[in-house]
């Protein structure tokens, strides 16, 4: 795995706790998540969605 999608990776483990507790954890998530889309392709954006169950907190694959 790249560096850059681990970073990618680490920032949306780390937001997850807080996703309507802090005001932009759901902003800095999907921010994140469309960065690895342009980067990396869709198949990488669906698989970190599914790998954090993301797609259970309202996240839908592309």
């Amino acid at each position: 795995m790249s560096t850059k999608l681990s970073d990618h990776k680490n920032k949306i483990m780390e937001e997850i706790p807080f996703i309507d507790i802090k005001p932009y954890s759901h902003t800095i998530i999907s921010l994140r998540l469309k960065m690895i889309y342009d980067e990396f392709g869709s198949d990488v954006a669906n698989e970190t969605i599914e790998e954090f169950r993301l797609d259970e907190l309202g996240w839908e694959k592309s």
